[in-house]
């Protein structure tokens, strides 16, 4: 019976570490080299992630291994981390474009369907990523799509009357687009707007509010229950969110 029994500790501890993320250091263009937290799947979809973290993630990455669990693999590399830079909107400008792209590069060499992911202020990697990669990876496969969390993409505090104005990436893209907002914050009421300016060279766009939660709702200390349901369910989010993209691309 012990030797059963531990038999099958040995079987349960080596399907969790075949299952447990993978660190990779990719040299970058810059000289620099950055960590990438792999959650490997055998399936034909790769997810990256623009975390920028610092590695604190603790939801993300219960969601990346949620999402590998269901074949669909996900990269995490931590830019931020990689310059020594604070999580502030101002360090998002230093990370050089060419470095997001070779990201991008190493992720496509998969051969698989490439997709990227961010939230908050995070969005606005995503959409300068897509947009160099089409510039510089012309003749590469493409991007097959994007999903905006909760994007905070306004240039500055936006002011009663005025129309908004928004970060330099915003409308540069060609790739679907998937924008999610939470139903209580008041970004809900621009989203369209949002979604007109995204799509102004030539991406799709679908946008869709998730009611009962905030922004950043997998990121607070004080969730309410719906939020603590939705970041339990955050990896299903996705996979409909691809499903949408896929539509979109057809």
């Amino acid at each position: 019976m012990f030797i059963k029994n531990s038999l099958f500790v040995i079987f349960i501890f080596f399907l969790s570490v075949s299952n447990a993320k993978e660190l990779s250091y990719v040299e970058l263009p810059s000289g620099e080299e950055t960590e990438i937290r792999i959650f490997p799947a055998k399936g034909d979809v790769l997810v990256i992630g623009f975390a920028c973290d610092n590695g604190k993630s603790k939801h993300e990455e219960a969601t990346a291994q949620s999402l590998a669990d269901d074949g669909i693999e996900v990269w995490m590399p931590d830019m931020l981390g990689t310059y020594m830079l604070p999580k502030s909107r101002s360090s998002y400008a230093e990370i050089p474009s060419e470095d997001l792209t070779h990201v991008i590069y190493e992720a496509i060499s998969t051969k698989k369907d490439v997709y990227l992911v961010a939230s908050g202020p995070d969005t606005q990697l995503l959409l300068r990523a897509a947009a160099q990669w089409k510039k510089s990876y012309a003749d590469y496969q493409d991007l097959k799509g994007g999903i905006l969390l909760f994007p905070r993409l306004n240039d500055g505090a936006p002011e009663p009357g005025v129309e908004p104005k928004y970060v330099e990436p915003v409308g540069t893209t060609s790739i679907p687009l998937m924008v999610l907002e939470g139903g209580r914050t008041p970004n809900r009421w621009g989203v369209n707007h949002l979604t007109q300016k995204l799509g102004a060279s030539g991406s799709s766009v679908v946008s869709k509010i998730v009611p009962g939660i905030r922004g950043y709702f997998f990121k607070r200390a004080d969730p309410n229950r719906t939020e603590d349901v939705v970041t339990s369910q955050l990896s299903g989010l996705i996979k409909v969110s691809l499903f949408y993209l896929q539509e979109l691309k057809k």
